[in-house]
């Protein structure tokens, strides 16, 4: 009888312990199909987040890969209620848009970054450690920048996130048609004359352009669909901003201009150049014209502002412009707005620069604050116009269609 009795204890300990097992491992399927669950919610809140708000990190990137939305499509901006917003804070600069797609790229707080104008959301795709950007230039491919750090000069390598000093002694610098030399401009301090050359990214094969400059300080371009390098003084309502344009030796030089002030912007075809300049000396009344290639044809918009608040249409035919508000009676002009001696509250407008007719972007009520537009640039489709608030160096988007 005793045997009998602990045979059924031990069968009965058995089936506790197989009992206690099984509870166990229950216990864990069900932990972990909820955590599973868990993650999925999450991961799906996340997304909705990301195309809600965009990101700055890769969530952003994949947002607009799943989207479809980084090649060149026809995009529907009916959508879009805001005339006018803001993409991003913060300091921003290097404006361009990135090849192939209507994404528009910028460096901000040591990253750059992509912006889709259609759903606001941002990528990182890459950083760099620059520590106080004052002017940011992309090349023909985007794949190298001109970067004023600081007061130096240096040349950066997107592709291989890579920034080497230029040369010394540059006050400002620009690429050439195909973007693979730099076009500059520095002050020799042993013959106390001032150059313009060109060279290679590295700073070799220099060549001389231009020879002992009489001006301080000057503003480079190249003439479009040449290799003319065109140099004008920087414009200031006191000097006679005279455009002189050269070939890469030198030689045949055209002058253009010559009003107070003058400052240029030449059209995507190069056979028109927008102007604007002083009234009168020392004076605060701004105008804007266009002339033709050779100088000639000038004709008023009636319309004032400085044509670094401006930017061409494709078309050549038409102009985008932020219109100079509330500059105090006792400043001079483009002076004081250069050197940000004020803030304009700017309107914005499409200029016809054949026929003057103009037309305004966005009603007055609509522009949230007070704008003070500059870097205007256009997306592929000229869907958008994309500025820089110079108030905070913010970006900002208008809907143009």
């Amino acid at each position: 009888m005793r045997e009998v009795s602990l045979t059924k204890q031990k069968i009965l300990i058995i089936a506790l312990v197989v009992v206690f097992v099984l509870a166990i491992v229950m216990l864990g399927i069900m932990f972990i199909k909820k955590k599973s669950g868990t993650n999925k919610d999450n991961i799906v809140k996340n997304e909705k987040m990301v195309t809600k708000n965009g990101g700055d990190g890769q969530d952003g990137a994949d947002s607009n890969i799943k989207n479809g939305r980084t090649e060149n499509e026809k995009r529907d901006t009916s959508e879009i209620k805001e005339v006018i917003t803001k993409l991003a804070d913060g300091k921003v600069a290097g404006l361009v848009i990135k090849p192939g797609t209507n994404l528009l790229m910028f460096f901000r707080e040591q990253k750059f970054l992509t912006v889709d104008p259609y759903t606001g959301a941002k990528s990182a795709i890459g950083s760099y450690p620059l520590i106080d950007v004052r002017k940011m230039l992309w090349n023909k491919k985007v794949d190298k920048a001109i970067v004023n750090d600081a007061g130096d000069y240096y040349i950066y390598d997107l592709i291989n996130n890579l920034s080497n000093r230029f040369r010394n002694t540059i006050d400002t610098a620009i690429w050439n048609k195909e973007g693979d030399r730099v076009i500059y401009k520095y002050y020799n301090s042993t013959t106390k004359k001032r150059k313009i050359r060109i060279a290679d990214i590295d700073g070799e094969n220099s060549q001389l352009i231009v020879d002992n400059l009489p001006y301080r300080k000057v503003d480079l371009a190249v003439q479009p669909l040449t290799e003319r390098v065109c140099y004008w003084p920087t414009p200031d309502a006191r000097i006679k901003g005279v455009m002189f344009c050269v070939d890469l030796d030198g030689k045949n030089v055209k002058e253009y201009g010559g009003q107070f002030g003058e400052d240029y912007l030449w059209s995507p075809d190069g056979q028109k150049i927008l102007v604007s300049f002083t009234k009168e000396e020392a004076g605060n009344q701004l105008v804007l014209g266009v002339v033709n290639k050779n100088g000639g044809e000038n004709k008023g918009l009636a319309f004032a502002t400085t044509v670094k608040k401006c930017v061409w249409s494709k078309d050549s035919v038409h102009v985008y412009c932020a219109m100079v508000n509330g500059a105090p009676l006792d400043v001079m002009l483009p002076n004081a707005w250069e050197e940000e001696v004020f803030n304009s509250a700017d309107t914005f407008w499409k200029i016809n620069t054949v026929t003057g007719k103009k037309e305004r972007l966005v009603d007055l009520e609509k522009i949230p604050t007070v704008l003070d537009g500059a870097d205007l640039i256009l997306d592929p489709e000229e869907n958008f116009l994309f500025f820089r608030a110079r108030r905070n160096d913010s970006l900002w988007r208008i809907k143009l269609k």
